[in-house]
């Protein structure tokens, strides 16, 4: 009769022995090996995962698939990953029913390990699929409790705001993530565009221009529409030449740089080059795109 001990010393030195034969792509003998551990101790969810990933690879689907949900209930919280890809690799179609069923399996996972972070991501994913929104959002508050403000979550979070067309939360989402890394470009990008969108004064806009362009000052996108905002209102026309010119230094075919610089030009009272480079603008615009009908209307007033 082995005692506890001694069984333990057994597992560990087939296990090892299972590993190397692994790594040497002895499978066969890693699948004798690992039976070994299994009848030392047929609760180990590591050695069920293993014997199912060797079976799946060898062509033993359904004996690989057995395997694999065996190591998943004896321990969801580690084994949840393999049994996850091994269900999206069965799943000829993604239904609604088998986006609940992986809910249903990703919430024992979660029930048994709420501390992995990767877990709620994969989670908070399904429920996106599954249009859950309360859920959704409710998983990207467990991501950032475990780790902390997240750009990722902060950009999800935007988005379901803004489908729901909830932009006040959309707003806060991006805001709150931004007092705590201020310097994160992408996420301050995505506040200007959306102020921008929602018809912000400049007297909002303007700080969170000037902001950005300290973090980076080679931002095409940003330059002219700082530019063209300055435009709108009409002041410090001399700065938005500026700023547009170094977009248009960036990317000179750029049919909108091209047109906010005509516009600006206009202001000035430069008419003659504003009229050469709205012709510009409009020999550079697809026209198919709604750039055009924008451009055409500068154009007619530029001509005026």
């Amino acid at each position: 009769q082995q005692t506890e001990r001694q069984r333990e010393q057994q597992f560990m030195y087939y296990w090892y022995a299972a590993r190397k034969a692994r790594e040497a792509k002895e499978y066969d003998r890693a699948v004798m090996l690992l039976l070994l551990c299994e009848q030392l101790n047929p609760k180990d969810a590591s050695t069920q995962e293993t014997l199912g990933l060797l079976s799946w690879g060898s062509g033993h689907n359904i004996e690989g698939i057995n395997y694999i949900t065996r190591a998943f209930l004896l321990d969801p919280g580690e084994h949840w990953r393999v049994y996850t890809g091994m269900v999206d690799r069965l799943t000829m179609e993604e239904t609604t029913q088998t986006r609940e069923r992986k809910r249903n399996f990703l919430l024992k996972a979660v029930e048994a390990n709420p501390k992995d972070a990767e877990l709620w991501e994969t989670l908070a994913m399904v429920y996106i699929d599954l249009e859950d929104w309360n859920s959704t959002l409710d998983a990207l508050d467990h991501i950032e409790e475990i780790q902390g403000a997240d750009a990722r979550c902060a950009k999800m979070r935007y988005r379901i705001y803004r489908y729901l067309k909830k932009d006040k939360q959309a707003q806060q989402a991006l805001e709150t993530y931004l007092a705590v890394n201020p310097d994160d470009e992408t996420i301050l990008e995505l506040l200007i565009d959306m102020l921008n969108e929602k018809g912000a004064s400049l007297k909002q806009l303007r700080p969170l221009y000037e902001r950005y362009l300290l973090l980076d000052p080679m931002n095409g996108h940003i330059l002219n529409n700082y530019a063209w905002a300055l435009a709108m209102k009409k002041t410090d026309l001399d700065y938005a030449e500026t700023l547009v010119l170094r977009a248009m230094k960036l990317d000179d075919e750029n049919p909108n740089y091209v047109d906010t610089y005509a516009w600006i030009l206009h202001l000035k009272g430069e008419n003659n080059m504003a009229r050469y480079y709205i012709r510009k603008a409009m020999q550079m615009v697809n026209p198919a795109s709604d750039l055009k009908d924008e451009i055409m209307k500068h154009y007619k007033k530029i001509y005026k």
